[in-house]
């Protein structure tokens, strides 16, 4: 059900003044607000690995795992945030596809060794999927990863920038300071 502005308007939180409510839910149905609100949930569908938790936090997620089952692998915690309602993986995802190999090792494991937990099973299969080797896993999102890597660039370069700019106001003041003196020496000069 869409609301209409003025539901929108009526329905301002406590702590919030009227004003700054407007403002904010003007802002919210704004073209621009639209645009990049857009933009994000592309960037979201783009990683692969969509978690379906909710506002549930991953830390509240692994209490009430532990309440549920008591000792769980690593899997089954993946298992808990990235399946939907109904158990299943969202289609054609990293998710699912990390999800069917991981099953696929464990089945092996557990048909080879029969010394160790299905816990500490899981948790080397899900390490060595997810973790594996010097270049990293394939079912990590490797975009995700460089965009990482731009935002510490991009931060890098405008920590360089606002020394720049700290230079620059410097040079400006010492600029001004040098013109008021050669000012001064002209206008003494034409007094001698």
């Amino acid at each position: 059900m869409t609301r209409t502005d003025d539901q929108n308007y009526d329905n301002r939180p406590d702590g919030v003044s009227k004003q700054n409510w407007t403002n904010l839910v003007d802002y919210w149905y704004s073209p621009e607000f639209q645009k990049l609100s857009k933009l994000g949930k592309d960037a979201r569908a783009s990683l692969g690995h969509a978690h379906f938790s909710g506002a549930t936090s991953f830390a509240n997620r692994r209490a009430e795992l532990e309440k549920e089952k008591g000792k769980f692998s690593e899997l089954d915690f993946y298992k808990s945030v990235y399946t939907k309602k109904d158990g299943s993986f969202k289609e054609g995802t990293l998710s699912q596809q990390f999800m069917e190999d991981a099953n696929n090792k464990v089945k092996e494991c557990l048909a080879s060794s029969s010394s160790k937990s299905r816990v500490d099973i899981e948790n080397e299969v899900f390490n060595d999927l997810m973790y594996n080797g010097e270049e990293g896993s394939s079912y990590v999102n490797h975009s995700a990863v460089q965009m990482e890597n731009l935002k510490v660039e991009f931060s890098a370069v405008k920590k360089q920038n606002e020394d720049l700019r700290q230079k620059n106001l410097a040079l400006e003041s010492k600029f001004d300071d040098t013109a008021q003196s050669f000012k001064a020496i002209a206008s003494h000069l034409a007094q001698v």
